[in-house]
């Protein structure tokens, strides 16, 4: 676990370093926002494994001397075989990203559209 953190606390350093200087040489905001969401990232993925924890496999991954089978039968959690969720979302995305380039007009649609997606595919996975 030590080691998959500092991974991430370095890709987030690394993207909110980089978007700052980016940003300092050429004072353009997009490219800025993206490194920094980039850096941002990582660092909520690293927040949510501090406070959460590891699963039990992914702690022996410190341990020199662990064996493999000691997290056999653990439940991972419960992933949906067939749904249409994703398909949603990504539709949702895709529309989202054209009202930045077509017209803001589209921006509702793929916001609604997105978080519908999102709260589908939460419930689906709750059951």
């Amino acid at each position: 676990m030590r080691f998959a953190l500092r991974i991430l606390w370095a890709y987030s350093a690394f993207g909110l370093v980089l978007g700052t200087v980016y940003y300092v040489a050429t004072e353009e905001w997009v490219g800025s926002f993206t490194l920094w969401f980039f850096g941002l990232m990582p660092a909520i993925v690293a927040l949510w494994w501090i406070r959460h924890g590891p699963s039990r496999a992914v702690a022996g991954a410190d341990d020199p001397e662990a064996d493999p089978s000691a997290s056999a039968g653990e439940s991972i959690g419960s992933f949906p075989m067939v749904t249409a969720w994703p398909v949603f979302m990504a539709l949702g995305a895709i529309v989202t990203g054209a009202s930045l380039i077509y017209g803001l007009i589209l921006l509702p649609v793929g916001a609604v559209m997105l978080a519908w997606a999102i709260v589908g595919l939460a419930r689906e996975s709750r059951e």
